[in-house]
C-alpha cells in the first residue's frame, strides 16, 4: 500500500485511528502524544498549544 498523510506508510491503517496510545502529555510548545500502528510504527504527534494574547 501506498501511503497518505492519513495513513501509515508501511501497512495502510489510519493514522486518526492509532493502535494503540503510548502517551500523551503536555508541553509549553502543545500536546504530544505518541502511538502505535498495528505495524507497530511509533509515531509522534503534536497538537499545537493555542495561545490568546
Amino acid at each position: 500500500m501506498t501511503g497518505s498523510d492519513h495513513h501509515c506508510a508501511r501497512c495502510g491503517w489510519p493514522i486518526d485511528q492509532p493502535f494503540q496510545v503510548l502517551s500523551r502529555h503536555r508541553t509549553s510548545e502543545g500536546l504530544v502524544t505518541y502511538t502505535r500502528c498495528a505495524c507497530g510504527l511509533l509515531r509522534m504527534h503534536l497538537t499545537p498549544a493555542t495561545s490568546t494574547i
